[in-house]
């Protein structure tokens, strides 16, 4: 959609379709003073001000205005909120469209005189879904109908969230087909996060489990079962004690294989017996120990959730999100400066999915992780998933994700080689030997790989003039003879690419937030 101001009138002051609930939540969101834009180019904008009634934007090489000062005190407050919810998600790039989606909802809702809820952003988007020349606001208020859902506005639940796949859509979006258009909303930084939070997490447990709180072996527990099986609510709210099973374990080295007897979340004509999913030892180590601390009988019900368990689900895995991120972030969202960056529960069960899809994992294999009555859905996700010719754009450097990497730090923090004196990292990747890239901090024997997967770590602590490129360098090789290993054997799905492209991104992550540092440098040198 491009250009509506050119037919389309600002509404006016009052609009009428707010209720009273909703004017008093709005009064309660901290927008941030200033929005930056931290992946602008040289002769971008690089930040704006929230509280001015015009947002004059350069960015992409376009400049566009947004005027605020025509509504009323409440609307603005929303409008400007999902904006910066959008542009802490993308870029600030077309913004404009974006504001005008938001003026055409507004227009309609007051001509139909429908109230601002769930049901009437619904109606507005089955009505548009067939009228070609709205499929951008079509996209742009689903997301702003997704963002009032997880953040539980008045007239938005949370079990609306579950509808959202099942709206109908622009024939351009193959609308029959939710899941064969899905994107995996769980990027690299927030599985990063989860995978170092959950390791920090039972470092603690080992030396200090004292010191972890209730609330956070709850919280974590309900988080790592989502991430790692995709479980639904109604399913978490079934789990008992017993379910949570240790199924082998090696005297050696004291490893252990866990699993989980998951409940069907629909039950058909038949009873289904629970299935049994494989559970990692790190999400079951904590969950063990959440179940000894609550003094839980193997006959225990495994979660109290309350009223209403889909709710209490979306509070537990923000909140231990959040516990999870770095403290730059932190500091960033509870000084006003950031606005908090939220998941459903149905964002990891269709990462579950599309990871075992990528994974090269079979419908039948697919539908039974997730607990699916039949394997039509899960042939959705196998769909969904790109080709090697897409994978390889992606592990070549035109990743999309990547514009993210910034909000979630996920190394230690940055120092020089100079000011290092513990431990430094030294290994190989190929034939190439790499060092003085940065250090460790990690005190016991480290199990991982030195270099390739110390990118990802919370112990490692990159040396800002670190030779970073020259490791990126050797994964890209690798990558290329990878790819081309694959051609030549015919597999269109080979998992090794996706980790690598990982391993390739937090590279790149790195060497982005090495470059950050210095520019900022130069910036306080010359103040």
């Amino acid at each position: 959609m491009s250009q509506i101001d050119l037919f389309l009138d600002i509404p006016s002051q009052e609009t009428n379709i707010l209720s009273n609930n909703q004017k008093q939540a709005l009064k309660q969101i901290k927008l941030p003073k200033v929005v930056k834009f931290l992946l602008a180019d040289k002769f971008d904008d690089k930040f704006l001000v929230v509280s001015d009634q015009v947002w004059t934007i350069y960015y992409s090489g376009k400049t566009e205005r947004l005027k605020f000062s025509t509504f009323e005190e409440d609307i603005t407050t929303l409008l400007k909120f999902f904006l910066i919810s959008f542009i802490q998600k993308n870029t600030p790039s077309g913004l404009a469209n974006k504001f005008y989606s938001f003026i055409f909802l507004i227009k309609f809702l007051q001509e139909r005189k429908y109230l601002f809820n769930y049901e009437s952003l619904k109606a507005f988007l089955i009505e548009i879904a067939d009228q070609t020349e709205y499929e951008g606001c079509y996209s742009h208020i689903k997301f702003l109908l997704r963002l009032l859902i997880i953040e539980n506005f008045p007239g938005f639940e949370i079990e609306d969230d579950f509808e959202l796949g099942i709206i109908p859509r622009p024939k351009a979006f193959n609308s029959h087909f939710f899941y064969q258009e899905y994107e995996d909303v769980i990027d690299y930084p927030t599985t990063t996060m989860i995978q170092q939070g959950f390791a920090k997490l039972n470092a603690q447990l080992k030396n200090h489990s004292e010191q972890i709180d209730n609330k956070t072996l709850l919280n974590a527990s309900i988080l790592g079962l989502i991430y790692a099986s995709g479980l639904r609510p109604v399913q978490l709210a079934k789990l008992a004690a017993e379910d949570i099973r240790l199924d082998t374990t090696r005297e050696i080295d004291q490893f252990n294989r866990y699993s989980i007897l998951i409940p069907y979340a629909k039950q058909g004509r038949f009873r289904h017996e629970k299935i049994a999913v494989k559970l990692p030892e790190e999400i079951a180590e904590v969950i063990l120990t959440y179940i000894k601390r609550f003094q839980l009988t193997t006959e225990s019900k495994l979660f109290e959730m309350g009223e209403n368990s889909a709710r209490f689900c979306s509070n537990a895995i923000n909140t231990q999100l959040f516990d999870f991120a770095s403290p730059d972030y932190q500091q960033a969202v509870l000084a006003g400066e950031m606005i908090q960056e939220k998941y459903s529960f149905s964002d990891f069960r269709h990462h579950v999915g599309y990871s075992l899809a990528m994974a090269g994992s079979s419908a039948e294999e697919i539908a039974y992780i997730l607990g699916h009555s039949s394997v039509v859905t899960a042939r959705y996700y196998i769909f969904s998933t790109p080709e090697l010719a897409q994978i390889r754009a992606q592990a070549l450097g035109r990743n999309s994700l990547y514009q993210q990497m910034i909000a979630m730090m996920l190394t230690g923090r940055l120092t020089h080689k100079k000011d290092w004196s513990q431990k430094k990292i030294v290994g190989n990747i190929g034939d190439k030997i790499h060092h003085s890239i940065g250090g460790c901090s990690y005190q016991d024997k480290c199990l991982f790989q030195p270099v390739r997967n110390c990118y990802g770590c919370i112990y490692f602590h990159p040396f800002i003039d670190g030779e970073h490129i020259q490791v990126l360098n050797s994964v890209q090789n690798e990558i290329k003879e990878l790819i081309k290993l694959s051609d030549g054997i015919g597999v269109s799905r080979n998992p090794l690419i996706r980790i690598h492209e990982s391993t390739k991104f937090e590279i790149e992550s790195v060497i982005a937030r090495c470059k950050m540092y210095k520019e900022s440098s130069c910036e306080d040198q010359r103040i």
